[in-house]
């Protein structure tokens, strides 16, 4: 997943949770063993309350002005 964008009047109304909700019900996510994020700095604990860490472990901003974060799928 590259950025998804909620508008700052939505915020705190579940809309950005039932995207990624849909996100990760989809077949791609189902096969994929690790799911990649590019946060901004405000989004980056709206992320992380959903179970996405740092990238290897580590938070920086990378080139992109964005913190790297990561999911790994749970086994079934």
């Amino acid at each position: 997943l590259r950025t998804i964008f909620v508008s700052p009047e939505c915020h705190g109304r579940g809309i950005g949770r039932e995207i990624m909700m849909a996100l990760e019900d989809d077949e791609f996510f189902h096969r994929a063993k690790r799911i990649e994020i590019h946060a901004s700095i405000t989004a980056c604990d709206f992320y992380r309350k959903l179970g996405y860490g740092f990238k290897d472990g580590v938070k920086k901003i990378g080139d992109d002005g964005c913190i790297h974060l990561e999911k790994y799928r749970e086994e079934s």
